[in-house]
């Protein structure tokens, strides 16, 4: 496999070779690209929590090990859900957050963020489960780069992107992308990063005061409504239930295999074989749109943004928030407009359309698509003709009613 720094990626996928490298350092973005910048107001909003003498992951809660891994900007990896036989997905149980959101056509995707001890996290995970199935990754598989990671990426500042390509139009839009080649080109599950090749990877150098700093605390917040399990359907053929175990504290996750049928399964950690956890799951209503006539280069709305809907789900209870972004920094606040902790560990952010519902007697969020834009000719106004020339007609977009259902696979 090789992984390559570029702002752009369109050339057709070479044929693998024997050779699989890594770049010793990867701390530049690419000339034809502007790395996100934060307003210097936000830089100095706040210092490095701590616990005793030891630093807190500021995307976690949780203490880490060596406080140096927080100077190394994080990794945004794009790991697929689709086809089914992708899963299970190796690595998501390791990561800091992982966003989820819709790419279109019915599917939804995983953007899995890698900070602070991870590397560390992998060698023990490999050295107590040695023999991985496929082709042994510690992160994958690998899929391409969508247009909401931009804005994503934007919440962690200096990080690097990791996809297996992007549409040309998509990767015009994609800054600091590291690209993976696939090991066998007629299997679309092939690509991804083994250990020694993510161990290999130096991050570009950053300061963890400028990443996402969500408040932390293992305290339930008051009020809230019992909310042990909460289901987000995308479409018909993907379906989601987080389900509160009591055991553990956390929500565990349960898929459809991409069938139509409903039924629900643990997905796990091909790393581990245990079933996926979360210890917050958060569910952000944000506008989405489509970028083109065929419905699959979806931009999401996330920056610059005041008292957004969203939902909360931790400890057994769910809250309804307000999320804000108007510093390009998130902000979750309660329904009174105070901030909302998270429990310290690792959260799902559940990224739907503003079209989507929200049931909450039975704790159901269905996902519906934004309405695709449709090419209408304006017809011409016919007028009695004067000394000044009469503009020719113009073309514009229009949208069609949102559907009220999403059935495609």
């Amino acid at each position: 496999m090789l992984v390559a720094l570029s702002g752009c990626q369109n050339s057709p996928e070479p044929t693998p070779t024997a050779t699989r490298t890594v770049p010793a350092q990867t701390t530049t973005s690419p000339a034809n690209t502007v790395m996100p910048t934060r307003p210097s107001t936000v830089v100095a909003a706040s210092a490095t929590p701590t616990s005793g003498d030891q630093p807190l992951n500021p995307l976690t809660g949780l203490p880490v090990r060596r406080p140096a891994s927080l100077n190394l900007a994080p990794l945004l990896i794009s790991v697929t859900e689709f086809p089914p036989s992708a899963r299970p997905q190796a690595g998501l149980s390791l990561a800091s957050q992982v966003w989820e959101t819709s790419i279109g056509e019915g599917m939804s995707r995983f953007l899995a963020v890698y900070y602070g001890d991870y590397v560390d996290d992998f060698r023990r995970t490999f050295q107590g489960h040695p023999n991985q199935p496929g082709f042994g990754f510690a992160v994958g598989p690998i899929r391409s780069g969508r247009v909401g990671w931009e804005t994503i990426k934007t919440f962690y500042p200096d990080s690097l992107l990791i996809t297996r390509y992007a549409s040309p139009e998509v990767a015009v839009q994609l800054t600091n992308l590291l690209t993976v080649y696939a090991r066998d080109t007629q299997d679309v599950n092939s690509a991804g990063l083994t250990l020694p090749e993510l161990e290999a990877l130096v991050p570009p150098a950053t300061s963890p005061d400028l990443m996402m700093a969500l408040p932390f605390d293992p305290s339930v917040p008051a009020a809230g409504h019992l909310g042990a399990n909460l289901q987000v359907i995308y479409n018909l053929f993907d379906q989601i239930e987080w389900t509160y175990d009591q055991s553990t504290g956390r929500y565990l996750r349960s898929q459809d295999p991409g069938d139509g049928s409903g039924d629900l399964a643990p997905l796990v950690d091909r790393l581990t074989g245990e079933t996926l956890g979360a210890d917050n799951v958060v569910v952000l209503f944000a506008n989405h749109t489509y970028e083109n006539l065929a419905g699959t280069i979806l931009k999401i709305r996330l920056l610059y943004l005041d008292r957004q809907p969203g939902l909360l789900f931790r400890d057994g209870r769910w809250y309804t928030i307000q999320w804000s972004t108007l510093k390009q920094n998130l902000m979750l606040e309660d329904e009174d407009g105070r901030p909302i902790a998270l429990k310290p560990g690792q959260t799902y952010f559940e990224v739907v359309s503003r079209q989507s519902t929200w049931d909450s007697a039975e704790r159901v969020v269905r996902f519906h698509n934004p309405a695709l834009p449709t090419f209408t000719p304006v017809t011409p106004v016919t007028s009695t003709p004067t000394a000044t020339d009469t503009p020719p007609a113009t073309e514009t977009f229009t949208a069609t009613p949102p559907p009220t259902e999403t059935a495609t696979p």
